[in-house]
């Protein structure tokens, strides 16, 4: 196999169900407001780096000169995830922008890293975001309801997808806080929090024994505290927990999220839960984060994820206005994974009908086909007169639903003599609409359009 590791790439019937939940995302992310923007594939260095630099190098596609060796590294990168690039888009364009401005992206970003079960070198992501200039509308901001409604639309999208091509698995929303943990691990020696974070981060990946047993490793006699405040249900999390201002206030947001959300989601349509081992990688959040993962397959990864961010623009260029916001970001590649381990799609192309051709009539059928398709009906002409079934097992390894045969009298009957199509009726004295998945009971049916 010549095609690179990590580069998915589909049939044409699993393309098929890739844009069908392409067009799942858009319709729901415009339902609620969200206007569609693209970017280019590159961005320039000093924009992709301008936030944790040497962690983000590690990431990206450097491109180089044709002619240079791998030193010679070039301005640009090919992005690693669409938040930065949105950051730099509101940026150049902030003067023809209304704010809070609401966006979604659905684009291929490319990673270096090792390939395996769901993770990819080039992965599609579908985002949105909700993005304003800082000390505006503070009273718009404030109440948080924008974090809310981001999780109502992931959750709304990710039903409609998993309804129809995971089998209707549960899957749950999971939220937590930076500042909320921030405060928690500020009990804690500062040299020891990334460990915790990094710990509360593989949770999911290991029992909570081996849990408890690296915890009581790095934090000893603390490590009450931490599986404290772990155990903590969104009802019993206390309010003074931990007594200093990051802990207060993440409880506060939290709070008001969940209010929001109760609101948003009054018939309990979409499971979200508050989750104190969320804290998601990036260091550009700061507030809300989550992750949606299926109840039945965590260890696989997020199939959604995303949060707040504050000061965003600010890395990029401090000397302009700066913009805060909330985003999220459906997995598009890791939906198609897991969809394609448990269906194989059959489908191949959209074409509806299939139009026989005769030598003898193929004026008048391409005149009918064209009649078809002014409605949009997507339709199809046999390119050559080849034998009756071999026109229809082209349509059958398509998976094109009916084949429409046009011919005259004593013709018509030739053609289909010894075929075993009977109880056929005609459209007309002209045409015949069969549908070809009945042919096992050799029961064509009449159907009008």
């Amino acid at each position: 196999m010549l095609r690179p590791s990590g580069f998915p790439e589909y049939s044409p019937a699993e393309q098929l169900v890739f844009d069908e939940i392409k067009s799942i995302i858009e319709k729901s992310y415009q339902q609620f407001g969200y206007a569609h923007i693209q970017t280019p594939a590159v961005e320039a260095n000093s924009v992709l780096l301008s936030k944790n630099g040497e962690e983000t190098g590690k990431q990206i596609f450097w491109l180089y000169g044709l002619a240079q060796g791998a030193e010679d590294a070039k301005d640009y990168s090919l992005h690693f995830d669409l938040t930065v690039p949105f950051a730099r888009y509101v940026l150049d364009r902030e003067n023809e922008l209304a704010f809070p401005f609401k966006r979604f992206q659905i684009q291929p970003v490319r990673r270096w890293e090792r390939a395996q079960r769901g993770r990819f070198r080039e992965l599609r992501q579908a985002d949105i975001d909700v993005i304003r200039q800082d000390g505006e509308e503070k009273n718009i901001w404030k109440n948080l309801f924008y974090d809310a409604e981001m999780l109502l639309v992931i959750a709304k999208t990710l039903k409609q997808i998993i309804a129809k091509y995971i089998n209707n698995k549960p899957f749950t929303l999971h939220v937590n806080n930076r500042y909320l943990l921030a405060g928690v691990t500020a009990q804690f020696p500062a040299e020891k929090r990334e460990e915790i974070y990094g710990l509360l981060d593989r949770f999911y990946k290991i029992t909570p024994e081996k849990f408890a047993e690296e915890m009581n490793a790095l934090l000893g006699k603390d490590t009450k505290k931490m599986l404290e405040f772990t155990s903590y249900s969104l009802e019993k999390l206390p309010k003074d927990l931990v007594d200093n201002d990051e802990y207060r206030r993440g409880y506060t947001e939290l709070q008001e999220v969940f209010t929001s959300l109760k609101m948003l989601n009054l018939k309990n349509e979409y499971k979200i839960v508050f989750d104190p081992y969320i804290i998601r990688g990036l260091d550009y959040y700061t507030g809300t984060v989550y992750e949606a993962f299926l109840d039945e397959d965590i260890a696989l990864g997020s199939i959604s994820a995303g949060g707040r961010y504050e000061n965003l623009t600010g890395y990029i260029n401090p000397k302009k206005k700066n913009f805060s916001g909330v985003g999220g970001s459906i997995g598009l590649s890791r939906l198609m994974f897991l969809i394609l381990e448990n269906y194989t799609p059959a489908h191949t192309t959209q074409t509806k009908y299939l139009f026989v051709n005769f030598a003898e009539t193929i004026k008048e059928t391409t005149s009918l086909m064209l009649d078809f398709a002014k409605d949009g009906t997507c339709v199809e002409l046999y390119p050559t007169a080849d034998k009756l079934g071999k026109q229809f097992w082209y349509a059958d390894k398509k998976w094109i639903p009916y084949v429409v045969i046009l011919g005259e009298g004593e013709m018509k009957e030739k053609n289909l003599q010894g075929q075993k199509y009977e109880d056929w009726r005609r459209r007309n004295e002209k045409t015949l609409i069969i549908d070809y998945k009945k042919m096992g009971a050799y029961a064509p049916i009449y159907r009008n359009r």
